[in-house]
């Protein structure tokens, strides 16, 4: 990786491709609101989908929609990765529907915690009585816990990094910790000896909500620039300041979270929008040709933080926090 502190590069440096349907078809998100990508709670919310998300780490709580749901019904869910399963029972519950923006419809769904099983594209079959249904493999992968990051300028050398590629050849990154992070923070996310050419980058959030995509409304935040010959291109990612975020999502506040639903706030019926991990579907191809190939891939993944120092346009949060017109 290019060791080098955060410069501002010319937008012509930036891969002006716009995110493919077939990646926003994948992910089953909205569309982004130009100018507002990367901020507050105002996003548009998860499209409806089985699986939500679903691309997913070990220990993190997915949620299944489905016709034949009843408030009350145990179901077995088994999560299957080759000769690998895991069975996991949980409850049918009525709750808000995350896919809905304005918070006024409840359906059936269940919430299950991602297993420990293998990274890579994973099948689900879930069932109850006479009931079932299957979320195929190319429709949910297992990828590799967050690399945990704190507010502090740092570089951060992640050995035997170990994540899924999807059955479409996307390879999956995360990083966590943001819920920490309030000040304006720039990435820099390379792959060492592992020479991916990228193309595209979606950015979730861990409830499913698009967060951010290459692309001309953000070209000067989200951009690459071309690595080595024998490592990936450098991902550089600005993150403004959160500042007025988590002052209103601290305790009395605002914008605190729902303990018993964490995908609203407490007050109001505006939806949560968690930042504290966004995970990184990139599409690309390997020099030389080809593609990740779907499965497990150990890399060696390096992450560069820089905290920004107030003189950027970019540092400066949106107007999304203000809650004035929170019902």
């Amino acid at each position: 990786m290019k060791k080098k502190r955060y410069q501002k590069v010319d937008s012509m440096m930036a891969k002006n491709t716009a995110l493919t349907l077939m990646i926003v078809a994948l992910f089953c998100l909205a569309r982004p609101t130009p100018g507002i990508a990367g901020c507050g709670c105002e996003k548009l919310p998860p499209e409806p989908g089985a699986v939500i998300p679903n691309a997913a780490f070990r220990g993190l709580p997915v949620t299944f929609y489905h016709n034949s749901f009843q408030a009350g019904q145990t179901w077995d869910v088994v999560f299957q990765n080759g000769s690998q399963t895991r069975t996991v029972t949980a409850s049918v519950v009525s709750k808000r529907d995350i896919t809905d923006a304005s918070g006024s419809t409840f359906a059936p769904q269940l919430v299950v915690t991602v297993p420990n099983i293998a990274v890579g594209p994973t099948t689900i079959q879930a069932s109850s009585g006479s009931d079932s249904f299957t979320v195929p493999s190319s429709s949910f992968t297992v990828i590799a816990r967050p690399v945990q990051i704190s507010e502090q300028e740092m570089e951060y050398d992640v050995a035997n990094y170990a994540t899924g590629v999807g059955s479409d050849r996307t390879l999956y990154i995360s990083i966590g910790g943001l819920d920490d992070v309030c000040k304006a923070m720039a990435f820099e996310v390379s792959i060492e000896d592992y020479p991916l050419r990228v193309s595209d980058i979606a950015i979730i959030n861990s409830q499913g909500f698009y967060i951010d995509a290459l692309g001309l409304p953000s070209a000067d935040i989200f951009f690459v620039e071309p690595g080595d010959d024998d490592d990936s291109d450098i991902v550089h990612y600005l993150r403004h300041e959160f500042e007025q975020y988590c002052a209103n999502h601290q305790p009395g506040q605002a914008r605190v979270v729902d303990p018993a639903d964490p995908n609203w706030h407490l007050h109001g019926s505006s939806a949560h929008v968690d930042y504290s991990t966004l995970i990184f579907a990139i599409t690309g191809h390997l020099e030389g040709g080809g593609a990740p190939v779907p499965g497990a891939v150990s890399l060696e993944l390096e992450i560069e933080t820089t905290l920004g120092d107030g003189t950027e346009d970019w540092e400066e949060e949106q107007e999304e926090e203000d809650v004035d017109d929170d019902d």
